[in-house]
């Protein structure tokens, strides 16, 4: 059984300043083939007991016990930030060996372990040796770049955690477009090659690279058997008719065919965009495609009684979908012109700024429809800003004590908008703090400096001595 596509985003804040880590928003996953984390995420289980003895797949279970559920429910951000990013030194510094599933996150470093258990796709080149597959994106990012890898003959994904050293570099993508499902979802598809003589068991390895201030990298580990097979099925088991009655497109529909094996999962996923150019022959034209394309799964016509299937187009609600398997069904649905859609957004992590300190941001907006987009800042006192649209400054001014503020901003296509929001925290700088004096009283928060070390008040005190009442915490 193989998994087989062909067939565009979002609002993302990167932050970044002066002694400020960067905000990750890394959002999508390897889906066409499944990377480890989306097969355990799918497969559940691992809410309760905390034993893991309901997690179905025993890797995704000693996944779990290594380093908990945290790797499964962030299945879209095995992600790091590399400033460097066209710099591979960099980027293996930043994802060292034995972390490459992982995106070198000590809390997914479960997905690293070895195991025979990873349950793996079958992927099936076509003639040309190329494989097509599917990243999914739930905040897709523009500009972008995409590395692909495969693990080298002879690596054991069983008994060895994948290095850099273990990878054969097979091809590189530059920027692709998002595709809108007619499921509503944002998925890049891409085509990629495969060494023609790479068989069996190997890892797909998958660097999705945005080019931003931020260098957020997102890192994919797909686990794949290879198959060289290019002999037909000997029988083909015809599974539905191709088109129906009143199934009939019009320029701006989408028509979507899909193959699923017998438990539901997609084989096969083939979008086609109705235009005045193939709206009268867009029956002919997919059938084309899915018997060129996916002629070992499916294969679109009538059969004849030497068993050979050709495509009817003088008829053609004659025309049967057969598939290699009996199992197998078929769906074709035929989408109408999506209206205008919103800016989609994503709310980033909070951000803390010490007194002072200032922040770049840079908003990273999308819209389905490609209609420019405008900026609405809404930044509250202690904060300021300078710049304007999807690139300003945030300055934090002076506070007496830690100040928590919501910073927002409305981008709109001309007409739909979206808000997002984050917080940022403003921190008095510890640095100027007061000394300590046993007739102040102090409330939740305050500052005060004793024997040369700042102390935090985390509740009401009076002539309680910082360095032994355990109403002060000494401040980071």
């Amino acid at each position: 059984m193989r998994s087989v596509f062909k067939t565009l985003l979002p609002l993302t804040v990167i932050l970044g300043g002066m002694g400020i880590s960067q905000l990750a928003s890394a959002h999508g996953y390897m889906q066409v083939p499944k990377a480890r984390q989306v097969f355990c995420e799918e497969q559940g289980g691992y809410w309760w007991p905390q034993d893991g003895s309901n997690i179905p797949n025993a890797a995704c279970r000693a996944a779990y016990l290594q380093s908990g559920s945290y790797q499964f429910v962030q299945a879209i951000e095995f992600s790091v930030n590399v400033a460097d990013y066209y710099n591979q030194t960099a980027v293996e510094a930043a994802v060292p060996n034995g972390s490459l599933c992982s995106a070198g996150d000590a809390q997914k470093q479960g997905i690293n372990m070895p195991s025979p258990y990873w349950q793996r796709s079958q992927v099936v080149p076509n003639g040309n040796n190329e494989l097509n597959v599917r990243f999914y994106a739930s905040t897709p990012h523009n500009p972008s770049f995409w590395k692909f890898y495969l693990s080298k003959p002879g690596f054991d994904g069983s008994t060895q955690a994948l290095s850099w050293a273990d990878l054969d570099h097979i091809q590189d993508l530059g920027n692709v477009a998002v595709i809108l499902a007619p499921d509503g979802k944002r998925y890049y598809d891409m085509t990629i090659s495969i060494p023609a003589n790479r068989s069996g068991d190997a890892i797909l390895y998958t660097r999705w690279q945005r080019e931003d201030v931020a260098g957020e990298g997102f890192y994919n580990c797909s686990d794949i058997t290879i198959i060289r097979d290019t002999n037909p099925p000997t029988q083909w088991y015809a599974v539905s008719y191709f088109v129906r009655q009143g199934q009939d497109a019009s320029p701006g529909d989408t028509v979507w065919a899909r193959l699923f094996d017998g438990s539901g999962q997609e084989l096969i996923s083939e979008l086609l965009p109705i235009t005045s150019q193939n709206s009268q022959s867009w029956q002919a034209d997919l059938a084309t495609t899915l018997n060129t394309d996916y002629g070992l799964d499916i294969q679109v016509g009538v059969q004849g009684q030497n068993g050979a299937i050709q495509f009817d187009n003088q008829n053609l609600l004659s025309n049967q979908v057969f598939a290699a398997q009996s199992s197998y069904s078929f769906n074709l649905s035929i989408q109408p012109p999506q209206g205008n859609t919103a800016p989609v957004v994503h709310t980033p992590g909070n951000l803390q700024l010490v007194e002072g300190q200032s922040a770049a941001v840079n908003v990273h907006a999308y819209d389905d429809q490609q209609d420019p987009l405008t900026f609405t800042w809404q930044v509250p006192a202690p904060l300021s800003y300078t710049g304007s649209g999807a690139n300003i400054t945030l300055s934090a001014g002076q506070v007496s004590q830690n100040t928590t503020v919501t910073v927002s901003v409305s981008v709109s296509d001309g007409q739909l908008s979206t808000n997002a929001s984050f917080e940022v925290t403003v921190q008095n700088d510890s640095s100027s703090a007061p000394s300590w004096d046993a007739n102040t009283v102090y409330v939740k928060d305050d500052l005060a400096s004793y024997q040369g070390v700042v102390y935090r008040a985390k509740w009401w005190t009076l002539g309680e001595q910082p360095d032994t009442a355990e109403v002060w915490e000494v401040q980071p």
